[in-house]
């Protein structure tokens, strides 16, 4: 179950014409801007709920995973017995199977990208259990923007902060805020459009920074 964090080069080249114009700025000035980090890949390592959705997301996978497994395991015994057999049938027997045999070849092909091709069901299934946390850790984000009033709050996963200082770093609070919630402790917020947040997506075991991996069609992690 992956991040993927494509974005766009307007979002980049913003990021660094505001780190430049923050740096440009006489040091009165720049005193009144106030930055911030998070690093989402410890976030994403250390909180439980992670963890959970990715139990969940491997179990899905698992499933698909050995049915696709069946399915070829199918496809070569009746390739080995047509290469055994093929001799001694007849014309008519050998083209059946032969016509059986590449059905289930191309029933085999469809149910792989049916699942593990772009856009198929583990990409859904990743967004399914990864999306709710990714909106959660931006809605918090943005709120300690909005309230105690930052001007810049970067992610260090996506490799925008060489050095910061330690007081700058607020994904314990993130982590902090996110357990007070599942506690009931904190009334969670609602996410809001942040420019320069990471957006979700795959590489889940397939054609097609991490939070965990499955299989697959062959049970082998990627």
């Amino acid at each position: 179950m992956t991040r993927h964090r494509s974005e766009s080069r307007l979002v980049w080249l913003a990021r660094v014409l505001a780190l430049v114009w923050t740096l440009a700025l006489p040091q009165g000035a720049r005193a009144d801007i106030k930055m911030g980090f998070i690093d989402s890949d410890r976030i994403f390592a250390e909180y439980p709920k992670t963890r959970e959705a990715q139990d969940s997301f491997n179990r899905e996978v698992s499933e698909l995973s050995k049915t696709a497994r069946e399915k070829k395991t199918e496809i070569d015994a009746l390739q080995k017995k047509l290469d055994s057999q093929g001799p001694m049938l007849s014309d008519a027997k050998r083209e059946e199977q032969n016509q059986d045999l590449q059905h289930k070849v191309t029933d085999y092909e469809s149910f792989v990208q049916l699942n593990w091709g772009p856009g198929g069901r583990i990409t859904k299934l990743n967004e399914e259990y990864l999306k709710p946390i990714v909106d959660r850790v931006h809605a918090i984000v943005s709120d300690i923007g909005t309230q105690e009033g930052y001007s810049l709050i970067l992610d260090a996963a996506d490799g925008n902060v060489i050095f910061g200082d330690k007081a700058l770093d607020l994904t314990d609070r993130v982590l902090t805020t996110l357990r007070d919630q599942d506690e009931g402790k904190a009334t969670p917020t609602r996410a809001t459009s942040t420019t320069g947040t990471s957006n979700t997506g795959t590489n889940s075991n397939t054609p097609g920074h991490t939070t965990g991996t499955g299989t697959n069609p062959t049970g082998q992690q990627q």
